[in-house]
């Protein structure tokens, strides 16, 4: 007596897909594992390495202020409207004039809900006006667009030097392949997150004295954070409009420079202890 095999019935799509899962099994298990590097290509691969090793050990001990920018900072205005990259001057007008809109705002409201809308603001948020006596002059410029972003990257950029120069010792001792190796040695092109502001002013001291004093402030932010936003800030001491512009704006230009060396040792250090 002849028996033939009887096989479970099964939808064709679903057996199509069986097979197909066996047949790429099959082939991973008889593939050959790549062949390793020739003698050439690994002495090539050395001495590589041996010249991205000097590299990383310039990079890392270089602490000029002209070092070499290899992990950039991106900077973005974030929130804020174009504007914010020149410096703004917010006089005693501009709270006024937001004041008045501020009363015709809650007076609407008020005619509109029969109760108080009161909406306050600081004089910290106000726009304020362009300065045209410094559209084309350096010192305008935010520094958080390119005097503080490039410190960041020269700083990143000597951080992660030292750190792919420990990484590439280990990665020579626990068995690493020469292309392991070669990648650990690599530094990030990019920090990966943005340096955006959080302003940029000469603004009023007081508004209720008759003075003309005008504090400079600035403020810059990490859009990437471990433990809250991390924001640096600089503020000037008040001084008169006139005093600012002596010899050229020559005042405005040493608190700038304190401004930038402040925020970026604050972000730096930051960035040191989180990235």
């Amino acid at each position: 007596m002849s028996h033939t095999r009887s096989f479970p019935s099964c939808a064709a799509p679903r057996c199509a897909l069986v097979v197909a899962i066996v047949l790429t099994l099959a082939a991973c298990g008889t593939r050959k594992p790549a062949p390793p590097p020739s003698a050439d290509r690994l002495a090539a691969m050395a001495t590589a390495l041996a010249v991205q090793e000097q590299r990383l050990a310039v990079l890392a001990s270089d602490t000029s202020d002209d070092s070499p920018i290899v992990t950039r900072v991106v900077f973005n205005r974030g929130m804020y409207k174009p504007g914010i990259e020149r410096l703004r001057v917010v006089r005693r007008q501009n709270t006024v004039n937001n004041v008045a809109a501020q009363v015709a705002l809650n007076i609407a409201l008020i005619a509109l809900t029969r109760g108080a809308a009161v909406q306050g603001f600081s004089k910290d948020e106000l726009a304020g006006d362009e300065m045209p006596e410094l559209a084309n002059d350096p010192v305008s410029a935010n520094p958080a667009s390119q005097d503080v972003a490039n410190g960041l990257g020269r700083m990143a950029t000597r951080f992660y030097a030292r750190r792919a120069i420990e990484a590439v010792a280990v990665a020579k001792t626990d068995g690493s392949t020469p292309e392991e190796i070669a990648d650990a040695s690599q530094i990030p092109k990019d920090l990966g997150t943005a340096l955006n502001p959080t302003g940029w002013q000469l603004v009023y001291e007081n508004i209720a004295s008759g003075d003309d004093l005008y504090r400079l402030k600035f403020g810059a932010q990490l859009g990437r954070t471990f433990k809250g936003p991390v924001v640096c800030g600089y503020v000037s001491e008040p001084l008169g409009w006139a005093a600012w512009q002596v010899d050229g704006w020559q005042h405005l230009r040493e608190e700038r420079a304190k401004a930038v060396t402040r925020c970026t040792t604050d972000l730096g250090a930051y960035i040191a202890a989180n990235w």
